[in-house]
């Protein structure tokens, strides 16, 4: 099927390069470096040269290509080299050059587990586990042994979210925790009053972590642990009145596995998350409903609950939904999507987008936008972008804002791929607060028709008339908004609870939420 494997760093150098058949030349990959080089701008993920398909992915500056010469569907290929990518940065991890080629050996025999004559074999983190027993090498940690006190107060802040060690162990980390045999040293909870605590012992010297003291100090290792990404990004499309014409949700909730054993867990959703085909379902108990994250008060005022218009499972939650929203599975290690899911039909969004464009002087548009955020005044974006597309024959722009100019920047870019762009960057804008940008756009050609003589009239009678205005106000415009809300989740829904199966014990968890942009769309009243 399929006949080379190999990766290349973005100077053309290899660091893998695997032949499964043996029909194809080994420069195949020189061949591929320079048609990508010499077609920068038009280059496809598929593509064909002298009768060698070639098919790439590109993941933190490296090339991951599978060659053949046979008709392979390019989903197939596509799907193969994500999997193979992932599996690297199970087994090394961190997806980066430096650890690749300290970990060639090891690559080399999860591509031998992975095909067999370049057909696809055990594309599982967790089939592969019985089979690849090299140790991986870790990348030496730069950072000073003795930290300062405010390195360790900021070490254990951070930990409320998402630890700063998070995809920088191997599932293969040759530890101290390979000898331990008791019970988990879980979190059962993350109560604000168990966070002060361990920052204070951080700060006096009394603990290094956040890891029940019952192990003896704590496992620097972080062990037992599971990572929770609820990821939500956006698709909402605003009419020049301001209407919302389409509002969809796709979602997924990522998951990385640290924990020995591969325990049966049990996750719960919120009640919001219901679906087309199951009705009056039972209300979860309020003991449980408890949320888990930090951001019961930071989501969105649910107005109605969401319909789910579609989902799908990992293979290790085959059962899907039991009731109340709770998903039973047993999960790999390594990095998995445990569930996706889409709404079509979602009735918020974070932002509120209102636009004005006027022509109330020859050869000037007056643009105004602006931009409300509607959420908590608790939730703070980590950036907000803005791009306005204007005309092409613009020859000045000057703006004005009415709020917040210290924090906000606002930037004219000509000749563009996309055309003449304004591009609006603001850093900080909490919930409930509004911004306005006043546009004022000079170009060449008159914005409105211009009373002319009887003769200039007659002939234009005879000609076909064209409103320069008209076509003008037609470039300026649909407004683009990209951005990213953290602890957020538009369609409220939020993880309950994670437990093990047959067990009071919870393993530690780290969950976030995530929401942005994947496209963000206003259109102007032209």
């Amino acid at each position: 099927m399929f006949s080379q494997f190999f990766i290349l760093n973005n100077k053309g150098e290899t660091i893998i390069f695997k032949d499964y058949r043996f029909d194809i030349s080994k420069d195949s990959n020189e061949i591929f470096f320079k048609h990508v080089q010499s077609m920068k701008s038009e280059i496809t993920p598929a593509f064909n040269i002298d009768g060698i398909n070639y098919l790439y992915i590109k993941k933190r500056e490296m090339y991951f290509v599978f060659t053949t010469r046979l008709l392979v569907s390019p989903s197939l290929g596509f799907e193969l080299l994500n999997r193979a990518s992932k599996i690297i940065q199970d087994y090394t991890a961190s997806l980066t050059e430096e650890a690749i080629r300290l970990n060639f050996i090891l690559i080399y025999e999860l591509l031998d587990e992975l095909m067999d004559y370049g057909v696809p074999q055990s594309t599982g983190t967790e089939t592969l586990k019985a089979f690849v027993f090299t140790p991986p090498k870790q990348i030496k940690s730069k950072q000073l042994e003795s930290d300062s006190i405010i390195d360790n107060f900021l070490k254990a802040t951070n930990k409320i979210s998402v630890p700063p060690k998070q995809g920088v162990k191997p599932i293969h980390s040759g530890s101290k925790s390979s000898s331990i045999s008791g019970s988990y040293n879980a979190l059962s909870t993350t109560s604000v009053s168990k966070v002060v605590n361990n920052i204070v012992e951080s700060i006096s010297g009394a603990a290094t972590n956040l890891h029940n003291p019952t192990n003896g100090g704590g496992d620097s290792d972080g062990d037992n642990e599971i990572y929770i990404d609820l990821c939500e990004r956006l698709t909402v499309l605003y009419s020049s009145n301001g209407t919302i014409l389409r509002n969809e949700i796709t979602g997924k909730i990522q998951m990385k596995s640290y924990l020995r054993g591969n325990p049966a867990l049990s996750l719960g959703l919120s009640p919001e998350f219901t679906f087309k085909t199951i009705a009056n379902r039972d209300e979860s108990n309020e003991n449980e409903n408890e949320s888990v994250g930090g951001i019961n008060s930071l989501s969105p005022p649910p107005s109605s609950s969401n319909i789910v218009d579609d989902c799908s499972f990992h293979e290790c939650a085959g059962s899907g939904f039991q009731a109340n929203n709770v998903i039973n599975f047993k999960p790999p290690q390594g990095d998995f999507t445990l569930l996706k899911y889409r709404i079509s039909n979602n009735n918020y969004t974070p932002f509120l987008v209102k636009t004005n464009l006027e022509s109330t002087v020859r050869n000037r548009f007056d643009l105004v936008v602006t931009i409300r955020s509607n959420f908590s005044n608790k939730v703070v974006p980590n950036f907000i972008f803005v791009s306005i597309p204007v005309p092409k024959s613009t020859k000045s722009l000057t703006h004005s804002l009415d709020y917040g100019s210290q924090n906000q920047k606002v930037e004219y870019k000509q000749s563009t791929q996309a055309g003449n762009l304004v591009f609006w960057s603001i850093k900080k804008l909490r919930g409930g607060m509004e911004t306005i940008l006043r546009i004022q756009i000079h170009v060449d050609g008159a914005t409105s028709s211009i009373p002319s003589s009887n003769n200039q009239q007659q002939q234009q009678q005879q000609q076909p008339q064209i409103d320069v205005g008209s076509t003008l106000r037609k470039e300026i415009g649909p407004i683009g908004l990209e951005f990213s809300i953290p602890q957020f989740s538009c369609s409220t829904l939020q993880i309950k609870f994670l437990k093990m199966l047959g067990s009071n014990i919870s393993p530690i968890r780290w969950i976030r939420y995530i929401t942005d942009s994947k496209s963000f769309v206003s259109r102007i009243n032209n």
